[in-house]
This record gives C-alpha cells, sequence and structure tokens, in this order.
C-alpha cells in the first residue's frame, strides 16, 4: 500500500501589486503579527459554480496586544468589496495579495473587522464535474493557501475559531468544519448550512465539499460522532472502503492516550483530489480511488490513509508546527501512528515489513547522496514521513512505552491549539523518562544520514526479520545452493514476506527444479505470494500454463492484470478463451483491467472482430473528463502506444495538459508534445484549437508556436 501524498510548500515568496484602492501599497513583512491576536471568524459564502466563483462575507474578532499602526488580512487574488472596522466602512490597501487596515491601535482594544468580496479561485477551491455531470466543489488548504477563496492567514500561526455558513442550491450536500448547527431553505433553490466550531485551528485546515452525498453516521466508544461520505451510486463499496474506521478511531484514542480534540470526524471522498487525503480539521477530504469493492480492498485499500488523516487530528491539527523546519511533527507522527493503526489490523509482521522497507529506501536515499536532515524544510517526503516515524519508533525503544505515552500526553495537553516546535517534544521527552536525548536528536534528526545500523539493531529484536533477512541473504546465490531453504520457505502457514522474497528469488528462471518450486509457490494459495508470481514470471513455461491460468481467478486485481497480458502473450492459441473470461472484470478505479482488456481485444483479430470498433470507442471514451484522472491516464497512455488518438482523445488530452492535478497534468503534456512532434497531429490541433476552450486554446497556441 502506498501513500500518495507529497511534500507541501511551507515557505512562500511574496510579491506585491498595487490595485486600484485609492492609495498606495507599502511592502508588507510576510511574518507573524505579533500586534494583533485574531480569536474569532464567521465566514458566509455563496457558492456558483457555473461561473466557478463564490461570494463572501468573513468577520474576524481581533484583540491589540501591542500598539501598532495596521494589521493585514490575506487575501490572493479577489474582488474585495469593502471593509468594515466595527461596522463603519473604512478605506483600506489591498496588492492582489493583502488587505491592509490602518488605524491608531491602541494595546488592550478588542475590535471586529469584516471583509466583503468576490473570487475566482484558481488553486485552493476546485469545481469539478462529478461522474454523473454533477458539480463537485471542494478545497484544498495546505500547500495553496485558503486564502484563495476566503481572506484568512497564510501563517499557520495564526491560529482562529471559524464558524462557516455556505448557501449553496439545493439537492446538494454541503460538509464544513464543525458541528452542523442549522439547514435550512432560504429560498426555493438554495440551502442555507451552518457549522460552529468550538477550538481554534490554523486557517489552511479550513475546508468544504460539496456534492452528491450520502453518509452513516457510528459513534466512537468516545461518545464522538463518525460521518462517513460515499456516491449514492457506490453504495455498495461503503463497508470495504470504511472498514475498521470505528475500530481505527477507538484504537488511536486508547493509543495516543488523549481525548479527540474535535466535535465529530467526517470523512468525504471527491473526485480528482491533488493527494490522497488531507486532515482539514474534523473534516477529512479524500480522493475516490479509495472508494473501493472487496477484491480492491487486497491491493488499494483505504486503511492507511485513512489512518494517516485521523492521526493528523492531533498531530497537526491540535498541536501545529511553527514552520517547516518542524514538520515532521506532523507527518512523521501521523505516519508512525497509522502504522500502528495497520498493526493492530493486519499483524505484527506487516508493521515489521513495512518500518524494514522505509528503512531500505531512507538507506538508498543516503547513498544517493540526496538524504537531508530531518529538520530541513526542504527535506524529502520520505525524510519527514518515513524518517519522522523511524524516529518515534526508535525513541519508544529507548526510553519505554510508559514513557513514550506520557510524554505524548504531556505534549498534546501543555501544546493543545497551539504550535509546537522540536525542541518542545524532546524537552518533555527528557523530563519524563529521565534521559539526556541530545545524542538521540543528533543521531536520528540532525545527521544528513539516515542510521540504517541503528535501525537495524532495533528491527532484527524481531524473529521475522530475521528470518527474512537471513532469506533475503540468499539472493545472489545459485537455485541449487540454497532450494531446500526456498522450499522450507513455501511450507504452510507461508508468510506473506517471506513467500514474496522466494517468488523473486527465482527470477523467472524455468529449469525443472525452479519449476517445482513455482508448483509450491501456487499452491499456497497466499494471495501475495500468487501475485509476485504473476507480475515476474512472464515467460510462461507450457508445464505451469495451468497453474498460471489459474491467476485469473483470484481476488486480486493487480494479480488479473499482469496474468492476463502474460498469458495472452505466452500463448496466442487461447487468446480468445482468455479474453471471453475476463471480460465481465473492470479492476481498480482507473479501469486498469477493463483498459488491458480492450487494448488486447482490438490486438487480437479473430476475437469479435464485429465489435472492434466499439471496443475502439470505449477504450478512446475513457480519456473523457468525465472520469477520473488515474482512469484517463491509462487510457492516455494505451493510445499512445497504440498510435491511435481520435479527435475527441486528442482535445481530451488537452484539457488534461491544463489539470488542477499536477501529476497528471504533467503525465498528459509529455503525451501532447510527443503528439505535436508528429505532422499529422500537430496539423489536427491546429484545426481543432479553435473548437477548445479559451484557457486551452491559449495553452495550445504555446505549444504550436516555434
Amino acid at each position: 500500500m502506498r501513500l500518495f501524498i507529497y511534500t507541501l510548500c511551507t515557505i512562500f515568496s511574496l510579491s506585491l501589486f498595487a490595485q486600484e484602492t485609492g492609495t498606495s501599497v507599502k511592502k508588507i513583512s510576510s511574518k507573524a503579527q505579533p500586534s494583533v491576536d485574531f480569536s474569532n471568524a464567521k465566514v458566509r459564502i455563496s457558492l456558483f459554480p457555473e461561473q466557478k466563483q463564490i461570494e463572501g462575507m468573513v468577520t474576524y474578532d481581533f484583540e491589540v496586544v501591542s500598539n501598532t499602526p495596521s494589521f493585514w488580512i490575506d487575501a490572493q487574488k479577489m474582488t474585495i468589496n469593502s471593509v468594515a472596522l466595527d461596522g463603519k466602512e473604512v478605506k483600506f490597501d489591498y496588492d492582489d495579495s493583502k488587505i491592509l487596515v490602518q488605524s491608531d491601535f491602541k494595546e488592550g482594544n478588542t475590535h471586529k473587522v469584516s471583509v466583503s468580496y468576490t473570487a475566482s479561485p484558481t488553486k485552493a477551491l476546485y469545481f469539478v464535474k462529478d461522474y454523473s455531470g454533477n458539480h463537485q466543489i471542494w478545497t484544498q488548504g495546505q500547500g495553496k493557501y485558503s486564502s484563495n477563496w476566503v481572506p484568512s492567514f497564510d501563517d499557520m500561526n495564526e491560529k482562529v475559531e471559524f464558524d462557516l455558513t455556505i448557501d449553496y442550491k439545493k439537492g446538494f450536500e454541503v460538509i464544513a468544519n464543525g458541528k452542523l448547527e442549522k439547514m435550512e431553505a432560504i429560498n426555493d433553490s438554495v440551502n442555507r448550512w451552518q457549522y460552529d466550531m468550538k477550538a481554534p485551528m490554523s486557517s489552511y485546515l479550513l475546508a468544504f465539499a460539496a456534492g452528491k452525498y450520502e453518509k452513516v453516521v457510528e459513534t466512537s466508544a468516545s461518545g464522538i460522532p463518525l460521518e462517513m461520505y460515499f456516491y449514492p451510486e457506490v453504495k455498495d463499496k461503503f463497508e470495504s472502503t470504511y472498514k475498521h474506521s470505528k475500530r481505527m478511531f477507538d484504537f488511536l484514542e486508547e493509543e495516543i492516550g488523549y481525548a479527540y480534540p474535535w466535535q465529530n470526524y467526517k470523512q468525504i471522498p471527491v473526485k480528482d483530489f491533488l493527494y490522497a487525503g488531507m486532515e482539514n480539521t474534523g473534516t477529512t477530504i479524500f480522493s475516490d480511488a479509495f472508494l473501493v469493492d472487496e477484491i480492491a480492498f487486497v491491493d488499494r485499500n483505504y486503511i492507511n490513509v485513512n489512518a494517516h488523516e485521523l492521526a493528523h487530528q492531533w498531530f497537526g491539527d491540535l498541536i501545529t508546527e511553527t514552520e517547516g523546519t518542524h514538520h515532521w511533527l506532523q507527518e512523521g507522527f501521523a505516519t508512525y501512528y497509522a502504522l500502528l493503526i495497520e498493526k493492530d489490523i493486519f499483524g505484527e509482521d506487516y508493521f515489521l515489513y513495512k518500518l524494514y522497507e522505509s528503512a531500505e529506501q531512507l538507506t538508498e536515499l543516503s547513498k544517493s547522496k540526496q538524504a537531508t536532515s530531518l529538520l530541513d524544510p526542504k527535506a524529502s517526503s520520505l525524510t519527514f514521513y518515513q524518517r519522522g516515524a523511524w524516529v518515534l519508533y526508535a525513541l519508544r525503544d529507548l526510553i519505554g512505552d510508559t514513557s513514550f505515552k506520557i510524554t505524548i500526553h504531556n505534549f498534546l495537553e501543555k501544546y493543545k491549539f497551539k504550535n509546537v516546535e522540536t525542541e518542545n517534544f524532546f524537552d518533555i521527552a527528557e523530563e519524563v523518562s529521565g534521559k539526556e536525548l541530545d545524542d538521540f536528536v543528533t543521531l536520528w534528526l540532525e545527521n544528513i544520514e539516515f542510521p540504517s545500523q541503528h535501525a537495524l539493531d532495533i528491527l532484527t529484536k524481531s524473529a521475522f526479520i530475521k528470518k527474512y533477512l537471513g532469506l533475503a541473504q540468499e539472493r545472489t546465490q545459485p537455485i541449487a545452493g540454497k532450494w531446500g531453504t526456498l522450499a522450507k520457505s513455501l511450507d504452510f502457514p507461508v508468510n506473506d514476506y517471506i513467500g514474496q522474497e522466494v517468488v523473486y528469488q527465482l527470477a523467472g528462471d524455468t529449469s525443472p527444479e525452479v519449476i517445482a518450486l513455482y508448483d509450491q509457490a501456487f499452491e499456497t494459495n497466499n494471495i501475495f505470494v500468487r501475485q509476485a508470481i504473476a507480475s515476474t514470471l512472464s515467460k510462461i513455461p507450457k508445464g505451469l500454463q495451468e497453474q498460471y491460468e489459474s491467476l485469473l481467478k483470484d481476488d486480486s486485481y493487480a494479480t488479473i492484470e499482469p496474468a492476463l497480458y502474460h498469458l495472452w502473450a505466452n500463448f496466442p492459441e487461447k487468446r480468445s478463451e482468455y479474453l471471453e473470461s475476463t471480460k465481465e472484470i473492470i479492476g481498480f478505479n482507473d479501469k486498469n483491467v477493463r483498459i488491458l482488456w480492450l487494448v488486447l481485444a482490438l490486438s487480437t483479430q479473430e476475437y469479435q472482430t464485429q465489435n472492434h470498433q466499439g471496443f475502439f470507442q470505449e477504450l478512446s471514451g475513457y480519456t473523457s473528463s468525465k472520469y477520473n484522472f488515474s482512469t484517463r491516464e491509462n487510457a492516455f497512455a494505451y493510445l499512445e502506444s497504440l498510435q491511435a488518438f481520435s479527435e475527441h482523445s486528442m482535445i481530451d488530452l488537452v484539457d488534461g495538459a491544463t489539470h488542477h492535478n499536477w501529476r497528471f497534468r504533467n503525465s498528459c503534456r509529455k503525451i501532447l508534445d510527443k503528439l505535436l512532434k508528429e505532422e499529422k497531429y500537430r496539423k489536427k490541433y491546429v484545426d481543432l484549437k479553435n473548437s477548445l476552450p479559451k484557457n486551452q486554446q491559449d495553452f495550445l497556441q504555446k505549444k504550436l508556436t516555434p
């Protein structure tokens, strides 16, 4: 299972440009404002998806901590209609980035400031069409800044208690931070949703999502409502998507030893999300790629992302880093506690193997000379997440369970609803454990190199890891010298990871003695061992054909996809039979099996020739924006390999090249660049350009211009 969460920007450069406001704009510092303290916010917005626009009003309560001539509020590229101070409109300066209000603000006084605005955000708030063509609207503040859709604070050290009121058309659900106090119709076509929060948070955690949803509500052992949202059309995927959610919540409250700090916990899937998930306060938004059926659960379940974002409710939301130097206090902690949840669900071997796997990756990073200190604000995701988790695992091993859990509790209690630094955590750890931890901090956090040997020493306290590493040491040995060891490792009950390691060491060898080992591996009926066979044995000996064919019936889309391709390639005389037996399988949410099936069917002349045109239309249709970007990406990749782009898919490719998801956007741009090097496609794009939306026309024109 992989967690697709990427390093998020914590440092920004300030570029100020004057806008007509009647006065000139002065340079404004990007540092926190120590002279004023914003405490509460009332946000009221109306959503207009057809125009991709919002209109709103936000009112902040603030106290003057020390005399100051001004304060500012971040607001990115908005139309600021008015600013009122204590109910009276005042002059303001605005530079497309910050609203500056000037007056003689005296220490100890309290004020209200209200901003009326209109915004058409290009980031942080996204207007997306769902699979039925309905509008879906959702936010992503971290790394993008909520100040793109509501005047707020890009500095995460400014924590505010936000209450959101959202007006949106009837027939849709609107979910936001806090408790839903009221939902009422304000006219025949619009509902008003009023949410209330009780505690402060950083602005980047402010969030809402609007769309067609249903929900199931459970209650945690401590009485917290757990609201789990899903699309009505995939209700059958609810159980497999949210499997173990209540168990995870209850486990984490017990393990952390600190009560969940928010009023409720909501989880909302959205289409074409930028990351795997985002831990908005009490309101996790996650990619709908994790809405899975029972078979997909085996390979691409929501467990890790679910656990990671849940852990952030304490580490990131309750306590928040002061700056990027301390980012590991959020991501390392969330990664570690997610692993503990997975240990509770999948077992200790899973937990230890994941730690071993990340230690190997961190060691390779060190060898490549690309490693950094954990306290480097520009460190990689691998460093912040996995090395951060290793710090906690190693610290717990050093100071013991009791001291570790007391440290965590005291850390959260002392700094709740505040911002923290690494030193704050280790001061408490030293106080609780009675141990001096300077050397530990130097070794695990400050040093550039990952302490591989120390990690190995901790891991090899496990008999499982010792056995696995003993087998891994045999990789360079010839089969004849390790045959007995490999065979014994496949004895029932086979361990998932040791069994896979055996298959990887066979390396596609098809000698008689190796075929015997493959037979034994097939017969384990271990889904992961069989998956390893499907992914590594591409040249199938006749003696294993029947066994290999059984892989097409495994409950794993990650097994069926390579198995189908390898069987099709190895046994041409049975291609039609393989296609017929798998024609109803769709696969993951990216339709991995179905799209491969269509390509193979089109490449099999004797199979349903009369339907080939329909097969191609279906394949080409998967590039449409009505599908999620992973499905589109799969379709584009196969169409490129077939050199068979229709006009429809060519237009879709330009749409993808201007998509809000940067990974998908870059993938499409690479394919588009290749197509534009071919004269036939270049000419077609010249003809098609004027049929595109304005932003896509402009983008394509730049590509076409020498």
